[in-house]
Formats: structure tokens, C-alpha cells, sequence
């Protein structure tokens, strides 16, 4: 005999019904050796309308027609082919459901560069990686800082509102009419 491991899908003893999954196990082993922002080589499987299946180890992932280069693509089958092997980043990925969803157009250096030339993209791909990844963290980090400096504000305008005029209804009132006209 052989042991494989198995996801429990559904439980039903009413029923007396157990449904279990061997491929769904071992993609949730693979996925979690994976993270947003690794790169990985994959071989191209299928071209569709959308975007190409590329086989990850062992999984297959998504690269979305939009997420090949920063140039539009016209013609899929121009840029990639089934069997070819390709360098991408992982940019989402859903381990509860096995899916994986892949770019290579975060690891250009110019715009069309997968396009022109995707040898120099699989060549550069971990330094472009680090780069984008650097960005999108000081991008987050902006953005926190951002959000941090608007709820300060809105308390600082709040104190100007109320001004320490506790207790007496007539002003609490006013107060408030201001507070409503700020947030209108």
C-alpha cells in the first residue's frame, strides 16, 4: 500500500459521507513554501485568451495577460509558447484554494523589455524583484504615513471644535453643528 495525504473536504455523518483530496493536500504543502514576491521558474502549459497556465512546482499559476509587460499585448502566442520556460514573481496567492497568481511585467526594467527582449527580464529577474519589492514597501510605508497624518489631523480639528467647552449645552451644540459642517 501507499500513503497519501489527504485535505478533508466534507464531513457528513448523517449521510455517512466523507470526501477527501490528495491534490488539494499537496498543493497546500507546496503553497506554503511560496510568498508574495518570490520568484520562481515555471514552464509555460497552456495559452488562453486571459493569459498563460505556467506549471510552478507542480501547480499550475496564472499569468494574466495584463501582468506579462507594461506593453500591451496584441499577440499572446508573439511572446510566450507551451513548453517554454519562464522566470515570474509571485504577486497573490490563494492557499486555501490553490491558486497562484504570477507576473513577469514587475520584473521588466523598461516597459516592453518582455516583449523585446524577455532573456534580459529571466536574467535580472531576482534584482528587479528586490527593486519592486523596495518600492512597493516605501509605497505602504507613504501611504501608513499618510492615513497616520489625516486621523491626526481630524483630532486636532476636533479639539479646535470643541475648545474645552464642556458641560455647557449652548456651546456642545454649536460644537457639534461645526463638527457636522467639517465632516459634510
Amino acid at each position: 500500500g501507499q500513503t497519501l495525504p489527504l485535505k478533508f473536504l466534507e464531513v457528513n455523518r448523517d449521510d455517512n459521507k466523507l470526501v477527501v483530496s490528495n491534490r488539494r493536500a499537496v498543493v497546500e504543502t507546496q503553497m506554503e513554501d511560496l510568498s508574495r514576491g518570490d520568484v520562481i521558474d515555471g514552464i509555460v502549459k497552456a495559452l488562453k485568451p486571459y493569459g498563460a497556465f505556467v506549471e510552478v512546482g507542480g501547480m499550475s499559476g496564472l499569468l494574466h495577460i495584463s501582468q506579462i509587460s507594461m506593453d500591451r499585448i496584441n499577440d499572446l502566442e508573439a511572446v510566450l509558447k507551451p513548453g517554454q520556460r519562464i522566470k515570474c514573481m509571485i504577486i497573490d496567492h490563494d492557499k486555501v484554494n490553490g491558486r497562484i497568481a504570477l507576473s513577469t511585467k514587475t520584473l521588466e526594467q523598461e516597459p516592453g523589455d518582455m516583449i523585446k527582449d524577455p532573456q534580459r527580464v529571466y536574467d535580472n529577474a531576482e534584482e528587479a524583484a528586490r527593486v519592486y519589492l523596495e518600492k512597493q514597501e516605501l509605497e505602504r510605508k507613504k501611504r501608513e504615513e499618510s492615513a497616520k497624518d489625516i486621523v491626526m489631523g481630524l483630532g486636532d480639528a476636533l479639539d479646535d471644535l470643541t475648545g474645552g467647552i464642556e458641560g455647557d449645552g449652548e456651546k456642545e451644540e454649536e460644537a457639534s453643528d461645526n463638527l457636522d459642517s467639517l465632516l459634510s
